[in-house]
């Protein structure tokens, strides 16, 4: 048989916090404050989701050697040895991203700003931050 009667405090702790969670929540999240937006704006424009290559063989490669192949899916810029998770938006339109990325790979960790810019089935990308490529990179659209 189970008593509650000797112990109201732990019941009434329990009562509060389901009530609460019936309570309006207004509080961001710490990504929804960084980027000033909601969580479904905090992803790559829709337009640049996709494979892109470097040159016409990191599309088509089927043995895993496509290094110069970027995969852009959601909030994520994937590369053949590491990967990059969008981290805050300073600006955002279907055709320009200005970001900062936490990069991982390779057993390492860094953080860049990252600009692309979509020009039809061209994505320019372009890093800033220490180790960043100093050029331009342009990729195509896989077909």
């Amino acid at each position: 048989m189970i008593r509650f009667a000797k112990q109201p405090a732990p019941l009434a702790a329990l009562f509060a916090l389901a009530l609460s969670a019936c309570l309006p929540q207004d509080k961001q999240s710490p990504a929804q404050e960084r980027a000033g937006t909601e969580d479904t704006a905090a992803a790559i424009p829709q337009d640049m989701q996709g494979r892109w290559g470097l040159v016409p063989a990191d599309c088509t490669s089927t043995r895993g050697d496509a290094k110069g192949l970027m995969t852009v899916e959601g909030d994520t810029l994937s590369f053949y040895e590491s990967r990059a998770v969008l981290d805050a938006v300073a600006e955002s339109d279907p055709e320009r991203l200005e970001a900062s990325f936490a990069f991982t790979g390779e057993g390492l960790s860094w953080s860049r700003d990252v600009v692309l810019v979509l020009r039809g089935d061209t994505l320019v990308r372009q890093e800033s931050g220490e180790g960043a490529s100093p050029e331009p990179l342009t990729y195509t659209r896989c077909g």
